[in-house]
Parts: structure tokens; sequence; C-alpha cells
């Protein structure tokens, strides 16, 4: 199943099955700290599954219409070695979301199975181009909204852990070159 992303800010998209079809939206209020993911029933019955609030120094928080609990961030998605972030969907099996890799990949923990991965958009240069979309296994289709909720907070942690890298590395080059410490004539760094 390939879910089409209508922009490639997927905090503030419409997500479309291969049909067109208007499944999911996903929008994120100031400054990407509230991120509300709406599913839309084919009736135009839209209904909020899950809420991710990004809190500064204290870890983000998911609720999930499923389990109607809001509940940290780090509990619902566990941390796995550096990489990867593990959760137990609803048929009780264990899952991991791959964030070191470009593209954000899902695979059964048990088997090692890759059953869905994020593809960014691909502007045709050395392929053919195509929108951003999630491709999911149909043996996921049970739990495509703990997919899409839990996709969304793993893709955010991986691209905030890619910019803070990017960050440190821009830092580092900076103080490595001589901009890091202001030194007067005859003093030192620290002021000494």
């Amino acid at each position: 199943m390939r879910l089409s992303f209508s922009t490639n800010d997927y905090l503030n998209t419409v997500i479309r099955d291969e049909r067109g079809r208007r499944l999911y939206s996903i929008s994120s209020a100031g400054l990407h700290s509230k991120i509300t993911i709406i599913k839309h029933g084919p009736q135009g019955d839209d209904d909020v599954i899950g809420i991710i609030t990004w809190r500064l120094f204290r870890g983000a928080r998911i609720w999930l219409k499923a389990t109607g609990v809001e509940v940290a961030g780090n509990s619902l998605l566990k941390p796995k070695w550096f990489s990867s972030r593990t959760f137990t969907g609803p048929d009780g099996k264990t899952y991991s979301w791959n964030l070191q890799s470009t593209n954000c990949r899902l695979k059964e923990e048990r088997s090692g199975v890759e059953l869905a991965k994020y593809h960014k958009r691909n502007r045709g240069i050395m392929s053919p181009s195509h929108a951003p979309y999630l491709e999911v296994s149909p043996s996921l289709s049970h739990m495509l909204d703990y997919v899409v909720v839990t996709f969304v907070y793993a893709e955010k942690l991986s691209l905030d852990k890619k910019s803070a890298a990017a960050r440190a590395s821009t830092a580092g080059a900076a103080f490595a070159s001589g901009g890091g410490a202001i030194v007067a004539s005859g003093g030192s760094a620290c002021g000494c």
C-alpha cells in the first residue's frame, strides 16, 4: 500500500492512498510543538487518532485514540540502541522504526522483515520523480493508524537527531578554525 504525502513537510500534509482517497491529515502548530493526526473516514467522518506534544526539556507526550491514554513518547516508542525505536502493536508483535537510515524503515522485530519505508520526494533527475510516500505492507492494514502515528514520531526524532548532528558539526568546524573562542591579545579564552 502506497500512502502519498501532499507536501514535503510530513508534519503539515494530507496522506492519500493509491486511488487518491484522503486517508489522513497531519498538522502542526507552534514550531511543531503540537502535532495532530486526523483520520478521514469514507463518509466524511473525521476523527483525531493521535496527538504528539513536544515539550521543551521534558520530552514528547503521545495520545492515541486506540488506547485513550497519553504516554511519554519514550514509553510508546522505546529507544533501542541509538538508531531505532520499538513499539508493541495492537497485535502483540514488536516492531522497530530504524532512524539511522536516510529513510525511516519499519521492521518486525522477530523476523526482521521490512514492513514500511518512507520515501522522500524525488525530483526525477536520476530516477522517476515522485511525491514523498510511505510504503506499507498490506499485512499492517489492521494497524495502519498505529503505523502513521508512530511514523510521525519516529521521523521527527530522526530529523531532530540529524539537525543536532549538523549543528554540532558546524559548531565544531567553527571552533576548530578559530571561530569558537575569542581571545584578547595576551589573554586566554577563559578570561584568566
